[in-house]
């Protein structure tokens, strides 16, 4: 399983304004029959921006993110994370925490465009396209 990073999904909502090839249509040609899966904490990260106001924006962030798996919030997810920010030597984002611990207990790859915040969990899979 790919779970996909907020970033990954902005990326494809601002990309397309471009006619571009966003990393999630690259990974989805790449790994057509790899499960693609989605942090509920990442939903609520999408909904903070302003676009979703925008009833046709929303509808397409809707179209984008309703294929993809959308991975719930336990508490061993919230276990988990707490021990991730708490064992990190650097600072690192709740959101981010949060969708780390996903990815492990869900025995997923992240795929990120922001390795860096992430480099440094233990057990942790990064996805990687080529």
């Amino acid at each position: 399983m790919v779970i996909l990073d907020t970033n990954i999904i902005i990326d494809h909502l601002r990309i397309q304004k471009a006619q571009s090839e966003s990393l999630l249509m690259q990974i989805a040609k790449q790994k057509p029959k790899e499960v693609l899966a989605l942090s509920i904490v990442s939903v609520q990260e999408l909904y903070e921006g302003q676009s979703t106001k925008d009833d046709h924006k929303e509808q397409y962030l809707l179209a984008t993110i309703s294929p993809l798996k959308i991975l719930a919030y336990t508490y061993e997810t919230a276990k988990l994370a707490g021990e991730i920010a708490r064992d990190l030597r650097r600072p690192i984002e709740l959101a981010d925490a949060i969708i780390a611990a996903t990815t492990i207990l869900n025995d997923g790859f992240l795929l990120t465009q922001n390795n860096k915040y992430f480099a440094n969990i233990a057990e942790l899979r990064l996805a990687n396209l080529r």
